[in-house]
């Protein structure tokens, strides 16, 4: 699906090109670099997570090489749409969570991904660490639940499926409100 899409950054602005078969190449966005962060933890491309995540990638060309990346937000999207796709390809197409022996479903969106690892990662480390050092800490916890490879791209790690795995099959077990679904996004 990726692609499909050709970016192209000047002055500070990503235009994103996208072509099909038998159609020309038309724009699909264009918009500051500087706004794609806020834009996609705002939940602006949540249905259009490949589009999302093309806007990310040409976001981090921009990133100056050798400083690692630090923003928390595009950590828990990263983490947040790699575990729904995986869960995707897992229930043929259904964006869904579902324990072996339980009838209870859960359907898995963005947004509550993301809200979910806000209040439920970032929360605890921040609780526990101060503001500061626990975005730090949570950034990197989100960065060992990735890992990358040529083949595959970026997937997963165990750790960072058992993570999640625990906190939804919590969520079903202890109750959605754990979930915090009705919670609004927590901006650290």
């Amino acid at each position: 699906m990726l692609n499909n899409y050709r970016s192209v950054i000047e002055n500070g602005i990503v235009t994103l090109y996208s072509q099909s078969e038998n159609s020309p190449e038309m724009i699909v966005a264009s918009l500051p670099v500087t706004s794609i962060l806020d834009r996609v933890n705002g939940g602006e491309w949540d249905n259009q997570s490949e589009l999302a995540l093309q806007l990310l990638m040409a976001w981090l060309t921009t990133h100056p090489e050798g400083q690692p990346v630090e923003d928390i937000r595009f950590f828990r999207w990263v983490v947040a749409h790699v575990w729904i796709s995986e869960q995707r390809e897992k229930h043929h197409g259904k964006a869904i969570f579902k324990l072996e022996n339980s009838p209870i479903v859960l359907p898995l969106y963005l947004s509550s991904e993301c809200s979910a690892l806000a209040n439920n990662v970032e929360g605890t480390l921040i609780e526990r660490f101060g503001h500061e050092q626990g975005v730090k800490n949570a950034a990197i916890f989100y960065q060992q639940m990735l890992e990358g490879s040529p083949e595959q791209g970026l997937s997963l790690s165990d750790f960072g499926r058992e993570v999640l795995f625990e906190l939804h099959r919590s969520f079903i077990e202890e109750g959605l409100p754990q979930m915090a679904v009705n919670k609004p996004r927590m901006m650290h």
